[in-house]
């Protein structure tokens, strides 16, 4: 292999690990890769020495080092979507007595950034931050689908396919696309249990100063809770607090960190 072969290769060893799968043995990253046994052995072995990876008290399986923290630390400094994101969602959770959640775009999935959950008993608590999520289903991952180039969604419809989780998901790739665009042309999102069963949510994507993605904002709860008529309550209010968030960041010292958009601009109305 190539350096840069095998770079690829330790990247994606990497980017298996989530909250779900915080270990794995040799054998599972080989059978999940399709690497040979010999060669995840040497991407291993050599990430354990970067302390990128570290073997959990000699199981022969293996978790995310104390680099990959410092660097994800790192990295969430210079991030300060979730910093300021936190009191505007703790509010609005305050506010419709539901979970919120803000979710952002990572490659062909959604990724959980930050999660305030309800105070009530019963709880919409299913998604932890680093989680990863499909986005062809449920609010907080079409509000961010619909908010991409409609070319990309064939890629993402390509690669991660349209997965039924109930039957309300949406598995038609034709129903997916014109479902997007009347998300984006009124600028929020619902799903009534596509993901799971007895929950509703809505969302509304968080933009930046060229009406750009940056993230996606939702409420989400259990149906007995939030009617049909409560959701779409919900939605003027999450639109309302994804424009207070968006608000800082759509001061034009922004726009050269993030770089240039190619997301369409799009008036938000309920």
């Amino acid at each position: 292999m190539s350096i840069n072969q095998s770079l690829a290769h330790g990247l994606n060893i990497l980017l298996l690990y989530e909250a779900s799968t915080p270990l794995f043995t040799v054998s599972e990253i080989s059978k999940r890769l399709g690497y040979s046994q010999s060669k995840t052995y040497r991407l291993v072995r050599t990430l354990t020495q970067y302390n990128l990876l570290k073997e959990e008290d000699g199981s022969a399986r293996y978790t995310l080092g104390l680099n990959t923290l410092r660097l994800g630390l790192l990295a969430k400094g210079q991030f300060n979507l979730s910093t300021l994101a936190q009191p505007l969602m703790r509010e609005l959770s305050l506010r419709t007595k539901e979970t919120v959640l803000l979710t952002a775009v990572n490659g062909t999935r959604g990724v959980v950034l930050e999660r305030v959950e309800s105070e009530e008993p019963v709880r919409f608590s299913v998604f932890q931050p680093g989680v990863t999520i499909p986005l062809h289903c449920g609010a907080s991952s079409k509000i961010l689908m619909a908010f991409l180039p409609e070319e990309e969604w064939d890629q993402i419809i390509d690669k991660e396919g349209l997965k039924h989780y109930t039957p309300h998901t949406i598995t038609d790739a034709d129903e997916l696309k014109a479902h997007l665009r009347h998300i984006r042309k009124k600028g929020v999102a619902f799903s009534d249990q596509e993901v799971d069963r007895d929950v509703r949510a809505v969302a509304a994507p968080i933009l930046g100063p060229l009406g750009e993605l940056i993230a996606g904002l939702s409420v989400a709860g259990p149906v007995y809770r939030i009617s049909k008529r409560k959701a779409a309550e919900l939605g003027k209010l999450v639109i309302e607090y994804a424009d207070k968030i968006s608000f800082p960041l759509r001061n034009e010292s922004n726009i050269a960190a993030r770089g240039g958009s190619k997301y369409i601009q799009t008036k938000r109305r309920v």
